[in-house]
């Protein structure tokens, strides 16, 4: 799987792991005193013994009127429902910005609480009980996914995805689940599918592949692309283009290629960005060469001075790297990376 996919995959999955690691850092047992008044006994049975998670203490109802105040700039209920929808809201990100505001040393449970009595406050009526189920019924997926093993080596990544989206959907019903998973979702989807694309439209024009790319991102993000369009950086969009035509590009001279690869760049990033990336590429085709160089120099010294002491050996291969680099601070850069590399390439041996 190259660069690009593995970027892809970890937009879609990388939530999971920040699920587990939620559960882990809320986790009652962590966080629970020794006091023979556990203040957290009260919270912790409300959350456990309400069926659909709605009804929350008064105590709890009361406190988050100061906890969580915005002055008013909250979204409003047909608000959330549309940007979820369209993609434009996470609302597991926003379940974590408002766990932020808990007050410290809260146990799980009473956050919990208090984010419910938010969304009580704040909402109201069914509104309100939409959103409270949909936060219990997600505290539950959350507490199930812990007890879940995402890194049995019996799965590939695809399976276990799926594995988790049918956990998912034990909990929710499906149009919940399309709000609180729908973009992650589609996104993984996507990732997982990309590779097929490829293979699939290799032999095709850069011009005609890139329309169909563009068709099958639509076709996979659906009711999401607009978003998913609108936050994609200039740079990552560049890159994908560049990628696509990559095969076409190999066929053409080098100063064909050049051109068309300066052509793309002046698009996306205008004729003084190409100016930078161009200075940038100028320096690093000069490293390049510089480091085809000394490599072969290094070669040349040790098989011309086979029986020099270790010390010696370092000594003269530090000064060639010197003089060929040009200053003793990328000399010792390039040793520590050398040896980096070497410590890993032993160690998958």
């Amino acid at each position: 799987m190259n660069v690009k996919n593995l970027r892809y995959l970890s937009y879609a999955i990388g939530a999971l792991l920040l699920i587990y690691v939620a559960f882990r850092i809320f986790s009652p047992s962590e966080l629970e005193t020794t006091n023979e008044e556990n203040p957290n006994d009260k919270a912790e049975s409300y959350f456990r013994t309400q069926s659909d998670g709605f009804s929350v203490d008064p105590f709890y109802l009361e406190s988050a009127k100061t906890i969580f105040s915005a002055d008013g700039q909250f979204l409003r209920f047909e608000e959330i429902l549309a940007r979820a929808k369209s993609g434009e809201l996470n609302l597991v990100s926003e379940l974590w910005n408002l766990r932020r505001q808990c007050p410290e040393g809260s146990t799980r449970e009473q956050c919990h609480e208090y984010i419910k009595a938010f969304l009580q406050n704040e909402y109201g009526g069914e509104e309100a009980k939409r959103l409270v189920t949909m936060l219990s019924n997600y505290l539950k997926y959350e507490e199930a996914m812990v007890h879940l093993d995402p890194s049995s080596k019996s799965y590939t990544n695809q399976e276990r995805y799926e594995q988790i989206k049918q956990l998912r959907r034990k909990y929710f019903a499906k149009e919940d689940a399309e709000l609180i998973f729908g973009l992650e979702e589609a996104t993984a989807d996507f990732s997982f599918n990309r590779k097929n694309f490829l293979d699939e439209t290799k032999n095709l024009k850069a011009d005609e592949r890139i329309r169909l790319y563009e068709d099958y991102r639509k076709k996979s993000f659906g009711a999401f692309y607009n978003a998913v369009e609108a936050r994609e950086p200039k740079f990552d969009k560049f890159e994908t283009e560049m990628d696509l035509r990559q095969i076409e590009l190999s066929k053409l001279s080098s100063s064909d290629r050049e051109n068309k690869e300066k052509e793309v760049r002046i698009r996306y990033f205008g004729k003084d960005g190409n100016e930078r990336m161009e200075k940038v590429l100028k320096e690093m085709k000069e490293e390049e060469e510089k480091i085809s160089k000394l490599q072969v120099e290094e070669k040349n010294l040790l098989k011309n001075y086979p029986n020099l002491s270790e010390s010696e050996r370092e000594k003269k291969l530090m000064d060639l790297r010197i003089q060929t680099l040009g200053s003793k601070e990328l000399a010792e850069e390039y040793t520590r990376r050398m040896e980096y590399e070497k410590t890993l390439k032993n160690s998958g041996n």
